[in-house]
């Protein structure tokens, strides 16, 4: 008897950063994206309704209005009604992945974010492209031809995300079961004592790019030997204090390791629950 064919569960993507520390990122399986698409489907409804509902009202409240014929003003406003529900129902979609960091609503509650093919940020025009084919994954209805696309993907790509470029992924450390929890050892380090300190200028300047790299090297430095996980260390301490503007004292540099794990202490809030 032949044994049935297993597809895999948990699949993931990686990147390799100019630093040369591999990133790796679970992709959003068909259940996490069906859930974010069902929670913005259900928020643009109840906004495409409520414009809907306004506009018949304004209408009932003229006079005559069961006995008039439309005029060419009622025409227009129900033209532009029905433009601006074109617009907003494209551009949700289109304008928080550009400006949310690859992130809708829907995404943001599931934990999800659409990156790049190489780690980095989505761009408006790689967004526009993936969202220009919601049209084509929705043949013949319900997004089945890009569910099945996703299914059978090693990295659980619709063709949007295929023509784009682009891929979604699940997000670490989450408040609820919704998301991947943290390491053990992440876990440990965030428990570390210390004393440093962010002002919120230097909050910003620390990007997602700078938090994933942070949070691989600690994820996968038991791995490393000893030298191999000093030098990386060190490396990543002289690019996080020269970004930051952070002076840094001899027990500080002589012990790297302990360095980033308070640095990880103190932004841990701002990642790992999704703020940005």
């Amino acid at each position: 008897m032949n044994d049935p064919i297993k597809l895999p569960t948990n699949r993931e993507t990686s990147v390799v950063t100019p630093e040369h520390v591999m990133l790796r990122f679970q992709t959003a399986g068909l259940g996490s994206r069906a859930a974010a698409q069902l929670i913005d489907t259900v928020l643009l409804s109840l906004v495409n309704l409520t414009v809907f509902v306004l506009f018949i009202l304004v209408e009932i409240g003229k006079s005559n209005w069961f006995l008039e014929t439309e005029t060419d003003s009622e025409k227009w406003a129900m033209a532009i009604v029905v433009l601006f529900v074109f617009v907003f129902n494209f551009g949700y979609f289109l304008v928080l992945e550009s400006f949310w960091s690859g992130q809708t609503v829907g995404k943001r509650l599931m934990g999800l974010r659409v990156i790049r093919d190489n780690g980095q940020p989505v761009t408006f025009l790689a967004s526009a492209i993936r969202n220009l084919f919601r049209i084509v994954d929705g043949l013949p209805t319900g997004y089945f031809l890009g569910a099945i696309v996703s299914f059978f993907h090693p990295q659980d790509k619709r063709i949007g995300d295929l023509v784009a470029g682009t891929v979604v992924v699940s997000e670490g450390g989450a408040k609820n079961g919704l998301r991947n929890k943290p390491s053990t050892h992440l876990s440990h380090a965030g428990m570390v004592s210390t004393s440093l300190t962010l002002d919120e200028r230097q909050k910003q300047k620390f990007t997602r790019e700078d938090w994933q790299l942070l949070t691989s090297f600690l994820e996968r430095m038991k791995s490393l030997s000893p030298d191999k996980r000093k030098e990386l260390a060190s490396q990543l301490v002289n690019l996080y204090t020269t970004k930051l503007e952070l002076a840094v004292d001899r027990q500080e540099l002589a012990d790297p390791v302990a360095f980033l794990q308070q640095l990880h202490q103190v932004l841990r809030q701002e990642w790992q629950l999704g703020a940005r």
